[in-house]
This record gives C-alpha cells, sequence and structure tokens, in this order.
C-alpha cells in the first residue's frame, strides 16, 4: 500500500483572509502543502468573477464554494478585499449550520498590520487543522 500524499485525517476549514498580501498567502500555502501534507485551495475575489456581481453576492459566492471544499477536508484560504466584514455573515452562517469550521483574520489597517504566514499556521494549529508530528 502507498502512502497518500497528503493528509486526509484533519478535518478542512475555510480561513478568511481579510486584507492579507499575496507573498504571505503563497507562503502559508507552500508550508500547508509541503511542511504539514495538506490539501489547500486558494479562492479570491476574482476566482471565476461573475460580471457585474455585487461584493456581497461574491462573498456568498466564494464562501459556499470554500464551505464545500472544507466539507471535503480541503483548507479553504479565501483572499479577501480588506474591510467587508459584513458581507461574510451569510458565509459564517452557512459554515455554522453546515457544521464547517470557519476562521478568520482581524483586518488589516494602519493600526493592525495583517498577519504573518508564521501566525495564520498557528492559528490553524490552535483549531488542531494542522498536525504538529
Amino acid at each position: 500500500m502507498t502512502a497518500l500524499p497528503f493528509c486526509t485525517c484533519l478535518p478542512g476549514a475555510t480561513l478568511w483572509l481579510d486584507g492579507v498580501g499575496e507573498a504571505t498567502v503563497g507562503e502559508l500555502t507552500r508550508r500547508l502543502l509541503d511542511g504539514h501534507r495538506r490539501r489547500v485551495e486558494v479562492l479570491t475575489p476574482t476566482t471565476a468573477a461573475v460580471p457585474g456581481e455585487t461584493p456581497k453576492a461574491a462573498a456568498e459566492r466564494i464562501g459556499l464554494v470554500a464551505e464545500i471544499l472544507a466539507r471535503h477536508g480541503i483548507l479553504a484560504l479565501v483572499v479577501a478585499p480588506a474591510g467587508q466584514p459584513a458581507d461574510r455573515e451569510h458565509v459564517r452562517a452557512r459554515h455554522l449550520r453546515a457544521g464547517t469550521t470557519f476562521l478568520e483574520t482581524p483586518a488589516a489597517g494602519p493600526d493592525a498590520p495583517a498577519p504573518s504566514a508564521d501566525a495564520l499556521l498557528a492559528l490553524l494549529t490552535e483549531h488542531a487543522l494542522v498536525r504538529t508530528d
């Protein structure tokens, strides 16, 4: 029997990244794939963009995709534009109804810098979404 290339023993989750930079997302993704062998999918506002779609509708669409991925054991990293917390209320509620983990970063801004890849990895570890052994 051959070993699976990715860990399938941990639950999936959605990590909503509010204003986190592309370099940080890339570093986190690389570390999750290589170091922790987790299945990861990065979703952005332009993921299958729909012309004329409102920000709320886009958040709900991307949130639905993330929730479905999370139910199948994948870590869905949603790269969201900073400062639209109301647009994700429906997403958070949908995850709650489905029993799927929904985590989010605090909004980045002048007084609150975006979290580093280390901080995001620590958040995932705290919620038992990555293996530490």
